[in-house]
Formats: C-alpha cells, structure tokens, sequence
C-alpha cells in the first residue's frame, strides 16, 4: 500500500508544482560573452577574422532617380543609341536585375573606381539560373567604363513590354521605378555555410563542440541579418555550390541581392553573381557565374 501512495504522489506533486508555478526552471540560453568563453567558439572566431573581406552594403533607400548613373535594383537602365535590349538565346527578352555604379560607392579594392555594372536575368521559371552550371545561365552582365555619346533610359523593361514579370524575382513596382541602394562600407566574413568552413574547420564543425559554434553563429546572423552587398562573401540559404573543385576559386562578389520589400528569390532567398579575382582585376566580365537559392 505504502509503495502505491508513493508512485500515486508523484504525478500528484507534479501537476501541483505545475499549477503553482514551481516547475523547474529553463536553462538560460547562453549569451554571447558566454559562447566566446568556449576555446572551440574562440576559434572559429578567429578563423573567420583571418578571412575578413571589404565589402560595400547596400540599404534600400526609396525609389531610384531617372538617371544613366546610380546603384539600384531594377527600374530605370541606359542603352547606347542602336543598343537591343538584352535577350536569351530564343530571343526573349530578359529582366533588367540591378545595376552597380562604381562612381558613388566607397573605394573597394579590386574592384573599379568607376563605370557601371548592369545585370539582366532571363525570364523563366529558374530566374535564368543553371544549378548545375553557374557560369552558363540564361543572363548578361553589361560593363560600361563610360555612360558616353547618344543612348535612352530605359523604364525597367524593354519597350512596348506591359505585361508584369511572372518569371522575375522583381515585385511589380520595383521593375517600374526602381529602388536606389544607399553604400555603407564595412568588414565581412565567411559564414558556416562556406565551403572555406568545411576546408578549414571541418572536423571542428563535426566534433561535440561544434553545437556551440553553430548556436554562436545563428546569433551572429540574427545580430547582423544579411543584406545586398558588393565584395566581401556571399551568403546563402542552403550550400555553396563553390565546395566543387572548378568553383573554388570564384571568389569575388560583384552583387549578393537579399529577398526583402522589393525583390524575392522564391521563398526568401538570395541571389548572386560572383567572379574570379584575376577577371575582376582585368575588368573581363565575360567570365561571371550567377546562382539563387533559398529555403
């Protein structure tokens, strides 16, 4: 009898600890100061600051002037007089995505001091994008050195097209009008998702301590969210499809775009185009390779 009231008290007991608040308590979640204190943490800290890059974030900062010039996600885009609006290989005519103007960011090294960047993306259920092959997407990069002689701005899409981009991570009104991006120099680093993680730290990543390595990184994400950015590293929702031995040395980004009010890469991801160090250097932008993902 005494053995049945015991094991009868017990869920007694609990549910009266519960009903008066007296449950045991949940561990606090560690802080930051506190994952830093783990030498695991500390390490992978530093393996991230021995890869720091420049880059230049860009905030959306309201509609974009009607100007040849100026860093922006879609809306207005000069052609020179006679130019054909960009088209994919069965003659469609593509997105206009973004355009960097070198002229008004902060100085990069690497990259140019001045000229114009513009991007263009087919119109098509996979923004234009070939996962297996990222530098053979349907898309166009146009380098102007110069906004020289006779041209038009066009209004963000080719003339003539009213129809609404179904295939286009653009909303409506940023292909009509466009958003300026406002240049903020700053320091970036790899994330655990690069593959340089996976070469570097792996088996650190892999180990029992590698739990607090990733819980420090998601509060290093939620701290500083991704934003768009020209230089430093990309960032992505799922791998890096630079882990494959032909990719490894892409290793400059010329625009990392982030879903957000004004552009969408199917369920809140993000897109990219990068470039090799040596072609950046030579101003080649013949040889750019463009990938998307997301959740």
């Amino acid at each position: 009898m005494a053995r049945r009231m015991k094991k009868l008290l017990v869920p007694v007991m609990l549910a009266a600890a519960i009903a008066s608040g007296c449950t045991a308590a949940t561990p606090a979640e560690p802080t930051m100061q506190d994952l830093l204190r783990d030498p695991a943490v500390g390490e992978f800290v530093a393996w991230q600051k021995g890869h720091g890059l420049p880059a230049i974030e860009l905030e959306p900062s309201g509609p974009a002037p009607a100007t040849p010039g100026g860093t922006r996600i879609g809306g207005p885009v000069w052609l020179a007089a006679e130019e054909a609006w960009p088209t994919d290989a069965e003659g469609r005519p593509m997105s206009f995505l973004a355009q960097v103007d070198f002229s008004a960011l902060p100085p990069l090294p690497d990259y140019p001091e001045s000229g114009i960047l513009q991007f263009f993306i087919a119109r098509d259920d996979l923004y234009g994008a070939n996962f297996e092959k990222p530098e053979a997407g349907k898309f166009r990069v146009i380098w102007r050195e110069k906004i020289q002689g006779p041209g038009k701005l066009h209004m963000g899409k080719p003339f003539g097209d009213h129809g609404i981009d179904d295939y286009s991570p653009l909303y409506e009104g940023t292909v009509e009008q466009g958003i300026a991006l406002k240049p903020k120099r700053v320091e970036q680093f790899p994330s655990t998702e690069s593959w340089l993680a996976e070469r570097d730290i792996g088996k650190l990543l892999e180990s029992d301590k590698g739990g607090r390595i990733y819980t420090f990184a998601d509060k290093q994400y939620e701290q500083a969210p991704p934003r768009h950015h020209v230089g430093g590293h990309p960032g992505f929702t799922q791998s890096d499809w630079r882990a494959a031995p032909a990719y490894q040395d892409v290793d400059r980004v010329l625009i990392n775009l982030w879903s957000d009010d004004h552009i969408m890469w199917g369920d809140m991801g993000q897109g990219q185009f990068m470039i090799r160090r040596a072609d950046l250097l030579k101003r080649d932008f013949s040889k750019v390779f463009y990938q998307w993902d997301c959740y």
